[in-house]
């Protein structure tokens, strides 16, 4: 029985001995796919993922080819962009490389490889390319005719810049992080739309952004402790961008305290501070504390203390206070600052809700020495997300 077993097992081996070897003369000894060229599939190359098959990736991705008989690989193009190839990174079964980031011009959704004998082999791939990215802009206030900058990614041209109101504006220059356009008649405040032929992108900042203003500088200013001598129509070296603005220019010393926006809850300022909206209180996370500022001499090691709050301001703001420190200098041009509203609301003791208003102190305190030549407008708590 014994030598029955045996001899059915060495036939078993032996038949499959034999298939194995006839498999191997099927492809007449060329290999795989009769050593042709071929791709299987795409993946992506991060271990945790390598199962996820691709059949369309972002610019810059990196990806794995996977087939038979690369090796012989000697170019890559993603459309009409080539791709690069490194010797270390290419096997028979494999190649592992990075997709163009480079903009295609004529677009096929293909991608083909070019071998050392002169085959080729046409695969289809998409490269995702990005739709714009709409970061801020470096001056949420100008004027028509003037040139704003939006900053971003992805501004590949040709591309359109279309504010609220329906007007596109003058394009004067793309790079893929800036757009600089002429702000057209009949911009109005509200998002800024960019379009590209990759897709459109709506901003989440406004334009001229006219919500939930706490100090324009426009009103009156009856009860401020500060403040009055500093607001001005215009002034002979910046040039105001909505209105009146608060204008400040002091030499300070090290350390030296100087207030330039002061007012308690029964003073004019809670005429505007009132506009907070109550969602603000709430939900902190989701504002922000935006201004536009001029600065004619660098504000390095300055500290300025923000205080807001209901309660005895001449008090409280000797200790409850936000600070500011602004290492900033603009050179003469507007620009827009944003800071978290809710650092600034937890710095002031998550000060409660009043429709009234609330009382607030600015100031310059426990700084460097520094010449404090300064505009300040517009300044205002808004959604980080415009819908």
């Amino acid at each position: 029985m014994k030598n029955r077993f045996n001899a059915f097992l060495f036939l078993f081996i032996a038949i499959a001995m034999a298939g194995i070897f006839t498999g191997c003369s099927d492809d007449d000894d060329n290999g795989p796919n009769g050593g042709k060229p071929m791709i299987s599939y795409i993946r992506v190359t991060r271990p945790e993922a390598s199962d996820s098959l691709i059949a369309k990736a972002g610019q810059g991705s990196m990806i794995a080819i996977i087939g038979q008989n690369l090796n012989g690989a000697r170019e890559l193009w993603f459309n009409d962009q080539q791709a690069g190839l490194n010797p270390a990174y290419i096997t028979s079964t494999s190649i592992i490389t990075r997709v163009p980031a480079n903009i295609p011009i004529d677009i096929t959704n293909k991608m083909k490889l070019i071998f050392a004998n002169g085959d080729s082999l046409l695969y289809d791939f998409t490269v995702d390319i990005s739709e714009p990215l709409l970061t801020g802009m470096l001056s949420e206030y100008v004027g028509t005719g003037e040139v704003a900058t939006i900053v971003g990614d992805f501004f590949y041209a040709p591309l359109t810049v279309t504010f609220t109101g329906g007007v596109e504006g003058e394009v004067v220059s793309v790079e893929d992080d800036m757009i600089k356009v002429k702000v057209p008649e009949g911009a109005e405040p509200g998002t800024i739309t960019v379009t590209t032929s990759f897709g459109e992108t709506e901003s989440n900042f406004w334009f001229r952004d006219n919500r939930n203003i706490i100090a324009s500088f426009d009103g009156t200013t009856t009860g401020l402790w500060h403040g009055p001598n500093f607001i001005k129509a215009s002034d002979p070296e910046i040039k105001n961008i909505n209105n009146n603005f608060l204008r400040f220019n002091q030499a300070l010393a090290e350390g030296a305290w100087a207030e330039f926006y002061v007012g308690p809850v029964n003073s004019d300022i809670a005429k505007e501070t009132k506009n907070i909206p109550a969602a603000a209180l709430e939900n902190p996370a989701d504002y922000v504390l935006k201004f536009e500022i001029n600065t004619l001499a660098p504000l390095t090691g300055a500290a300025i203390k923000m205080y807001m709050g209901v309660g005895d301001m001449g008090t409280e703001r000797n200790t409850i206070f936000y600070t500011w420190k602004p290492n900033i200098h603009t050179e003469g041009a507007w620009e827009t600052v944003s800071i978290p509203f809710e650092e600034f609301y937890t710095a002031n003791k998550e000060f409660p809700y009043r429709a009234d208003g609330y009382g607030a102190s600015f100031f310059f305190s426990d700084g460097a020495k520094v010449t404090a030549n300064i505009a300040i407008d517009n300044m205002r708590v808004v959604p980080i997300r415009a819908n």
